[in-house]
């Protein structure tokens, strides 16, 4: 087939997605770009960078960047290993799968405030009050504990799934010329299986990622309030707080500012995701 004829193929079937995408992402991005160079909705006065220069000065906004990475850091690692753990041995029950499949996927189906309501019930009595207040300098730890198991335990599941799927479908032969050659059950999932499935792992990390992201409006219902523990505020109770006070300014440079790391960070994991498939394909 003439590669102009293929490219234009790709480019009428991909024209919907891409319009949907310049009307609902772009172009509010656009706006909110603007909205983040004036100094109010009234006046509209152009102040180029002093909203972001008042952004990176406020401890508020500070503290809530620090809790975001350091949220979607821990919280990614555990569930990716977890669920990379839970994938390597579930595999072996093929016969079992499909109703395992089916428990896996339950926490995405249950609705939030269901779950919420079982979370408050187990870590908002005075049983875990008190083990909190005799945690010493770790109360803080033990006050965005729930926060992450409720994380770990709603995306768990679908990632099990992803990944579970694509060990599947790794040719047998492969790991039975590995075990010929002497490889160990850890060594050959370490030098073998995942090197294997690293484009899966990699989506699975970026899914991961996105649900730390959205984490939000559990935790939102489970301290039911607009300011947490220091250590569970995340930049969208900034940004939800702004809202509420109308200032959105402010908003739009964090959204924007947000925005460019977020994008920044998915580029350099799929550039990296690529070279990896040249080296392996």
């Amino acid at each position: 087939m003439n590669s102009r004829l293929l490219r234009l193929r790709f480019f009428v079937l991909g024209a919907p997605a891409l319009a949907g995408f310049a009307v609902m992402y772009l172009y509010p991005f656009i706006r909110s770009l603007r909205y983040s160079m004036i100094d109010n909705t009234f006046r509209q006065n152009f102040v180029f960078l002093d909203n972001y220069k008042g952004l990176l000065d406020n401890q508020m906004f500070r503290m809530a960047a620090w809790n975001t990475f350091v949220f979607s850091v821990v919280a990614v690692v555990c569930v990716v290993t977890l669920s990379v753990a839970l994938s390597l041995g579930l595999t072996r029950l093929s016969s079992r799968f499909m109703f395992i499949k089916n428990i896996l996927i339950s926490p995405m189906i249950i609705p939030t405030a269901s779950i919420i309501f079982v979370w408050q019930l187990a870590f908002q009595n005075d049983f875990y009050r008190e083990l909190t207040r005799h945690a010493g300098g770790a109360a803080e730890f033990w006050t965005i504990v729930p926060i992450y198991l409720l994380y770990i335990w709603k995306n768990a599941g679908l990632n099990i799934i992803i990944i579970s799927a694509a060990i599947a479908a790794i040719p047998a032969e492969i790991h039975e010329a590995a075990a010929l050659d002497g490889a160990k059950s850890l060594y050959m999932h370490r030098t073998v299986t995942l090197p294997l499935i690293f484009p899966s792992l990699l989506f699975v990390i970026v899914l991961s990622f996105v649900g730390a992201l959205r984490v939000f409006r559990e935790s939102y219902l489970f301290f039911g309030t607009d300011y947490p523990p220091d250590i569970a505020y995340t930049v969208q109770y900034f940004m939800n707080n702004h809202f509420n006070r109308l200032n959105y300014p402010v908003l739009a440079a964090a959204s924007v500012l947000f925005t460019v790391i977020i994008a920044a960070m998915l580029l350099l994991i799929y550039s990296r995701e690529n070279r990896h498939s040249d080296k392996i394909y």
